[in-house]
């Protein structure tokens, strides 16, 4: 009896262990591919603000970890079938509330988007009905705001989609587009490495300023302790925030 019994026990600890194990799988992390400086990706590593953030948290919780990057439609489609755990960074909008978990105790980064256009351009931009019957560029499956949205189902705009900023730059000095918007810090960076910024201008009043972006955890992941993970990286989000360790991440890209 006392035998079966130290047998039952043993192999309810082997399967235990195992269980674990088999749980034990790296978390799989999503982000938006070429997205400098949150994200530069070279031949085969990541670098860049976001992913300096995600790595330190990663490091600190010794957490194992996969983290690639997809072009922008691909890494939502991820998030929200499951294959990702976790992805970043998004803005928050009440539709992709259903699909995934937003951790807002500190936001990844903060993103200003601006207007672009040729240095000979005189385009002043104050109200969305400045842009009347141009033709305006943004990065594909961008979520901008409600009056643009309107007006280019009006009609009044003409929209024009982009997967990179090289491709961006080319239509704006090709004459196909008027203008541009994207993320300030992004855009900046790109004309800085291309030499474009004599050519190239933003203008003085922001399209949508201080806009928060964010860590999620899709609704559909598997992984046992998701809830667990959440609350960690919450954390450890606002511990690298008080501490200074965000902001010099940042800084040694934007400064």
């Amino acid at each position: 009896m006392c035998r079966a019994f130290k047998l039952s026990a043993i192999l309810f600890l082997f399967l235990s262990l195992f269980a674990l194990q088999a749980q034990a799988r790296p978390l799989q992390i999503c982000t938006h591919s070429g997205f400098e400086p949150y994200v530069i990706q070279g031949k085969d590593s990541l670098t860049g603000i976001d992913i300096e953030i995600v790595l330190a948290i990663l490091n600190n919780l010794k957490q194992p970890a996969e983290i690639k990057a997809y072009p922008w439609k691909r890494l939502i489609s991820l998030i929200e079938n499951g294959e990702c755990d976790m992805g970043f960074s998004l803005f928050d909008t009440d539709d992709r509330r259903d699909f995934a978990r937003y951790l807002f105790t500190v936001p990844m980064h903060y993103s200003t988007f601006s207007v672009f256009v040729s240095r000979s351009n005189s385009l002043k931009f104050n109200r969305i009905s400045d842009f009347f019957n141009l033709r305006i560029a943004h990065n594909r499956g961008f979520a901008l705001s409600v009056g643009f949205e309107q007006a280019i189902a009006d009609g009044k705009i003409k929209r024009m989609q982009f997967d990179d900023a090289k491709s961006a730059i080319k239509m704006l000095e090709s004459g196909r587009i008027d203008a541009i918007i994207d993320n300030e810090a992004r855009f900046r960076y790109y004309l800085k490495k291309q030499n474009k910024l004599g050519k190239i201008k933003s203008l003085n009043i922001p399209f949508m300023p201080h806009q928060p972006a964010f860590l999620v955890l899709s609704r559909k992941s598997n992984m046992t302790n998701i809830d667990q993970i959440k609350r960690q990286f919450e954390m450890e989000l606002k511990k690298l925030h008080l501490n200074g360790t965000i902001l010099a991440i940042s800084n040694k890209y934007l400064n």
